[in-house]
């Protein structure tokens, strides 16, 4: 049951049908599929069901980052901006937990693992019909920006998009990336035909969205799969190629200057403002959604948004986030030279971590704190630490002694707001 209502809850997600499909626009979809998540959490927790759920370190930093978020309107006395933060992050925070307690088996992993490439390559199909034709089905049109050529030629290019939240490429271009790593490892373990049906529509699709940060998460994730999954001078040359490729095929359209990001030092000129905002309200921030309250556009860097938005607090507890499944990837598959996975595992392993890794990387050029594609990722890096065991040890279990974790993320978080601080110092 659990598994069923994720499934139909990313499809929504997704698809949207309730935006574009005839007879069902307008309809509370999301909102019936989000309160029956919630239920259903809700059940898995008090039986029980659920995989050490709540007891967990990211489930816990979910909850504060939350709290935080809340905390930034609450500290400004802007309750209509806590609502609005609410309504906003119901999505994320319902599709993390859901994932949680709803996969708790590698066949359930691998099921979600397929059912995301089923979607991702539905969305392929869509904006590929979108360029080529002008529309896609319920009638959306490529965003069109101006486009300035380095010989001093102008134009306009085409974005494909989709409907609600992943109407920015950008958002859309990530979908398109999270799933490239799992179709290569299909492939590596020679099951074809999916990779051979899937990858070509989706690579294109990439190219069609013209988006910089994907390519890089597409690059990062590519590269980041490789040297996880060899862990070698051999893995680090495939993955290298292998990115350089993807980066031959689909950068054609990176060669312009869009109009809209108007240039390198627009984005430094936000990250400067977010310091500013962070500097003004250090402990609780501006309030999550209200960076463009304070500047023209977005900060461009989900770090700085969260350290302006929601200040020290809550960036400290988004690092957590991120700080705990990296650490299991480092002490449990890349320190820990006693444990041993089977191959296909391993490659299970590197495909979650290299998506993960390369969003991560794109966050950092991109505004994508808050929606569900990081979150769906740390997640599904948490099923994997916990349902993936080692086919056998020798000599021990690895880390004995647990750092301390706290101290490290404030070390970490503190790192972050100073790199900030010195960055854009350097480049104002």
């Amino acid at each position: 049951m659990n598994f069923l209502l994720l499934a139909i809850y990313i499809s929504l997600y997704y698809i949207r049908p309730f935006e574009w499909v005839v007879g069902c626009i307008g309809a509370p979809l999301m909102l019936i599929a989000g309160m029956c998540a919630f239920i259903v959490i809700i059940f898995s927790v008090l039986s029980g069901k659920s995989i050490n759920f709540f007891s967990g370190d990211v489930e816990r930093m979910m909850l504060f980052f939350f709290i935080a978020i809340c905390l930034s309107h609450i500290s400004h006395f802007y309750l209509a901006g806590l609502i609005k933060s609410f309504t906003v992050l119901q999505p994320t925070l319902i599709g993390f937990f859901l994932i949680l307690t709803s996969i708790n088996n590698k066949k359930q992993l691998q099921r979600f693992i397929l059912l995301l490439i089923i979607l991702t390559s539905f969305l392929a199909y869509e904006g590929i019909l979108q360029y080529t034709t002008g529309f896609a089905h319920g009638g959306m049109a490529p965003h069109y920006e101006a486009n300035y050529s380095l010989d001093g030629g102008a134009g306009r290019i085409a974005r494909i998009r989709w409907y609600g939240v992943l109407n920015d490429p950008n958002d859309l271009g990530m979908l398109f990336v999270i799933v490239i790593p799992f179709l290569i490892d299909m492939a590596m373990r020679r099951h074809l035909l999916i990779p051979l049906t899937c990858l070509p529509p989706i690579i294109t699709a990439l190219y069609y969205t013209n988006s910089r940060g994907s390519i890089l998460a597409a690059m990062v994730s590519i590269g980041g799969y490789f040297v996880l999954r060899y862990r070698s001078v051999r893995g680090s040359i495939y993955g290298i190629v292998l990115a350089i490729a993807v980066f031959t095929l689909v950068s054609g359209r990176m060669k312009g200057i869009s109009a809209e990001e108007a240039s390198a030092h627009g984005r430094i000129d936000s990250w400067y403002a977010g310091y500013q905002m962070f500097k003004t309200n250090p402990l609780f921030g501006v309030g999550q959604g209200l960076f463009t309250d304070f500047n023209e556009i977005t900060a461009h860097n989900s770090y700085v948004l969260v350290m302006a938005e929601t200040g020290f607090l809550g960036l400290f507890f988004f690092i957590g986030l991120i700080y705990y499944p990296l650490y299991w990837l480092y002490v449990s598959f890349l320190k820990a030279k006693e444990k041993r996975y089977t191959t296909d595992d391993q490659g299970l392993i590197s495909a979650v971590y290299g998506s993960l890794l390369g969003v991560l990387v794109s966050m950092f050029f991109l505004s994508r704190s808050y929606v569900l594609v990081p979150s769906m990722l740390i997640s599904l890096s948490v099923v994997v630490s916990r349902i993936i065991k080692p086919e056998y040890e020798i000599g021990g279990s690895g880390v004995t002694i647990a750092p301390n974790h706290m101290k490290n993320i404030f070390l970490i978080t503190l790192s972050q707001v100073i790199f900030i601080f010195i960055l854009v110092k350097i480049a104002i």
